[in-house]
């Protein structure tokens, strides 16, 4: 019995996506319906009956998590133009006081209620009860309320359209999936009722939001809205016949690769689908260079323990491309460009996994394309092309260094070679032209590249190189955010935040922004602080901490960060050429005391090479000090 309650509890939170700590009423709830409902030993007696000599009404029971409006009561301050209710969670039934049980995520609290009603904002009135046979309470039993039953026991006047006997009505064309109905004939097929893709036109875009993504992550050259995002869109864009020779490249390459066979599909199997991805690439200027389209598996749709087991893939690290940038001008490094092309598609694939034809180019036999090499999309894709990278530079004399997987180094005698990895992007350093060589011919000689020579681009950040200095900044990338939230013609700032406008947390009761408008455009922020742009990490840090609950004032700093980067939207780190002495590399930490809502000490800390910022952080500190000192001692760890 307790593995069948867990059990339900666990479907039940994963189902109605609600926190794990709600483990205790979930099982509570299962409980609940384990007692309303027949089992084997009795088939025709539930234990509510047996225990209590009458039948159960269930006329109350809804979903667990299902949504529910709840009256507001007990505001501080009363607006007559605000909603009267607020939609939360539904946990259970009380059956002694008439009343719910609710989950509040403002709050992270389970409240009760008595005035509810189990609506929709799409519907106007209450759903009617289909075709199921309720049995009416016994002497002396006082049923559950209905849904908008009044604390006094009258009924809502809400209108409804009653025809016939209420027994029998018809079922409307509508229905409420949460509304109780009859099973009772309904024979399904539960093998599939864990397919994620019953309708794989209607799943289309769903599943390759993570690649897509992935893809926007890996470049950060695309500018929003200049890409079709489906075979569709691309068929009826004018940009079509670039497209198509896009798609053909691409196909091409995947027969010369061996990329799959077609094969009958077996009984039972399931292939995945897939998807074709369009981006124009555009360089630091923002110059149309290539239309290019990628075949995108649904991976999603893959299962773990049978299509995949492991997923880790590692890429390089920001802190380090920045340090070889920095050593670059001092040490006289020569620095190319290479991509390799369709890296994904090197990595040999250890699992039988089986996927649909190419959409929109299926040959009509109906057979499937049994992967022998890994696609875009795939789970394991990205850890089996770096297993393969890794174990082809090893052979060929390139140690792995143990701070950044992605960074090789080549030594022959005094002089020395690097390699640094982000998916299919190179960036090469060598102190010799002849040593430059040797890289490019080993590069070369295992897999199919492009050379794109001196650097301008690389992980979105761009590169300016001069005879002795390296600037890195992001201008392209801030004006499509500047762009895409209309502010290009934003008045400049001299500040990222206003020093005298002290930010304070969304009181509760107040209606926050819960669009994911400000969690993306934070995330996007966050990526420049990371990347080229320290000036503003605190600022995007401060901000992070009121992303589950924005207020106004919160969305309005946020804004004050972009009309900050539009003055600024040229700065950048540059890393000069300097003698190399024992101070090559230094840096400052500091740390401001108790300066949080929750009391908590702010740490801050950079560090420079070549008069370059390379590393740096600010953040809140994990555990409350009690004194500036041990403020001090507790940033020094993190710096260290």
């Amino acid at each position: 019995m307790n593995r069948t309650l867990v059990e339900l509890a666990h479907a039940m939170l994963m189902a109605a996506d609600l926190p794990e700590f709600l483990w205790e009423p979930a099982v509570v709830h299962a409980t609940y319906l384990r007692n309303l409902s027949y089992t084997k030993p009795r088939a025709k007696m539930t234990p509510y009956q047996l225990w209590n000599g009458r039948k159960p009404n269930v006329a109350h029971l809804r979903e667990f998590g299902a949504p529910i409006w709840v009256l507001l009561q007990g505001q501080q301050v009363q607006r007559k133009m605000l909603p009267k209710s607020q939609r939360k969670a539904y946990i259970r039934y009380n059956e002694g006081s008439k009343s719910i049980m609710y989950y509040n995520a403002a709050t992270r609290n389970i409240l009760t209620s008595r005035n509810f009603r189990f609506l929709s904002k799409a519907d106007p009135s209450p759903p009617e009860e289909l075709g199921i046979q309720l049995s009416a309470p016994l002497e002396g039993e006082n049923g559950p309320p209905y849904e908008g039953e009044l604390e006094d026991g009258t009924r809502s006047t809400a209108p409804e359209t009653r025809t016939g006997n209420p027994r029998k009505r018809k079922a409307q064309v509508n229905i409420d999936p949460r509304e109780p109905r009859r099973t009772r004939g309904i024979h399904k097929d539960y093998r599939y009722l864990h397919d994620p893709f019953p309708d794989e036109k209607k799943a289309g875009m769903l599943c390759v939001a993570k690649e897509q993504a992935f893809s926007t992550i890996q470049a950060f050259n695309v500018i929003p809205g200049d890409d079709c995002h489906s075979l569709k869109e691309a068929c009826a864009s004018p940009d079509w016949p670039e497209w198509e020779k896009a798609i053909q490249t691409k196909l091409e390459q995947l027969r010369w690769m061996g990329t799959w066979k077609l094969v009958n599909k077996p009984v039972g199997a399931v292939p995945i689908a897939n998807k074709w991805v369009f981006t124009k690439k555009r360089n630091k200027e923002g110059v149309l260079t290539k239309y290019k389209a990628r075949l995108v598996t649904k991976g999603c749709a893959q299962c773990l323990g049978h299509d995949y087991l492991k997923t880790h893939s590692p890429v390089m690290q920001l802190e380090t491309i920045r340090a070889i940038l920095a050593i670059a001008p001092t040490r006289k490094l020569h620095i190319q460009q290479m991509d390799i092309k369709g890296a994904y598609l090197n990595g040999m694939l250890k699992e039988r996994v089986y996927m649909q034809q190419p959409e929109g180019f299926t040959d009509g036999t109906g057979q499937v394309c049994l992967l022998i090499k890994t696609l875009y999309g795939l789970k394991q894709a990205g850890r089996e092309w770096n297993s393969e990278l890794d174990t082809k530079l090893r052979r060929c004399g390139y140690a792995r260094l143990h701070s950044d997987p992605c960074t090789y180094i080549l030594r022959i005698g005094e002089e020395f070679a690097i390699i640094t990895v982000w998916v299919d992007d190179l960036l090469l350093f060598a102190m010799t032209i002849r040593l430059m060589n040797k890289m490019k011919s080993d590069i070369k000689a295992e897999w199919e590249v492009t050379d794109l020579g001196e650097p301008s681009k690389i992980v979105g950040i761009e590169i300016t190189m001069s005879k002795d200095s390296i600037a890195i900044s992001q201008r392209r990338y801030i004006e499509s955010i500047l762009k895409k939230e209309g502010l290009e013609r934003a008045n400049p700032v001299g500040m990222p935040l206003d020093p005298n406008t002290p930010l304070e947390p969304n009181p509760e009761g107040n209606e926050g922004n819960r669009s994911n408008s400000f969690a993306r455009l934070l995330g996007e922020l966050q990526f420049i602080a990371n990347a080229t742009r320290p000036d503003i990490a605190y600022a995007v840090n401060r901000l992070a901490a009121y992303t589950a609950n924005p207020s106004l004032q919160h969305v309005g700093a946020l804004k004050c960060i972009l009309r900050y980067l539009s003055g600024t939207r040229t700065h950048g780190i540059v890393y000069k050429a300097l003698p190399e002495e024992p101070d090559f590399f230094y840096g400052y930490v500091d740390a401001s005391y108790g300066n949080a809502d929750d009391c908590k000490s702010i740490s801050g800390y950079v560090f420079l090479a070549g008069n370059g910022a390379i590393t740096w952080s600010s953040r809140k500190q994990v555990s409350i000090v009690l004194s500036s000192t041990e403020a001090e001692y507790v940033v020094l760890s993190e710096a260290a």
